[in-house]
């Protein structure tokens, strides 16, 4: 288990283009199995391969399961995961078209996801190991300068060596 720090901390400011990207599933027929754990079963190869494979772009992942199966990731940019969707060698594309061919349109399993390339951000993580964003990217003591949302997020406005220089004041 990793230890916990009880000191606040706030993200590191991503380089530009890092990206957010969720994908979920949602079984709507429960009582047909065979549908949805066959798109279920997908997913962990694809984590799998991504974290033996760095340089494919992938930053970080969770994977949540509740009222759906949810999946956040962070990659180096949107061009990194567009590249990974797209490469014939790498688990995605033969999935995607297994799930097209057989499943989408059938009312039976959704699938859902949305790509936020990062902006603008604020985050505080207190009394818990790095998380999210964090993880992804690193992470640091909040001081007096970042002590609210609003100075955290007027912060990110400004580029990680202007955030140095006004740290440094």
């Amino acid at each position: 288990m990793v230890q916990t720090e009880a000191t606040r901390m706030t993200a590191e400011s991503p380089s530009q283009g890092t990206t957010l990207f969720l994908i979920g599933m949602r079984v709507t027929r429960p009582w047909r199995p065979l549908s949805w754990l066959s798109v279920m079963i997908e997913m962990p190869p694809m984590l799998w391969h991504l974290r033996r494979h760095r340089d494919a772009g992938m930053l970080a992942s969770r994977m949540y399961f509740g009222g759906s199966i949810l999946v956040v990731s962070y990659w180096r940019s949107g061009e990194d995961l567009r590249r990974f969707a797209a490469d014939t060698s790498a688990p995605h594309l033969p999935a995607w078209r297994r799930y097209s061919k057989r499943l989408a349109d059938r009312n039976r399993v959704g699938i859902w996801h949305e790509t936020y390339v990062i902006g603008e951000h604020e985050t505080i993580y207190a009394g818990m190991p790095p998380w999210g964003l964090a993880e992804a990217v690193g992470h640091r003591p909040i001081g007096p300068t970042q002590a609210t949302a609003q100075r955290r997020l007027a912060a990110s406005r400004t580029t990680p060596a202007q955030a140095d220089a006004h740290q440094a004041l």
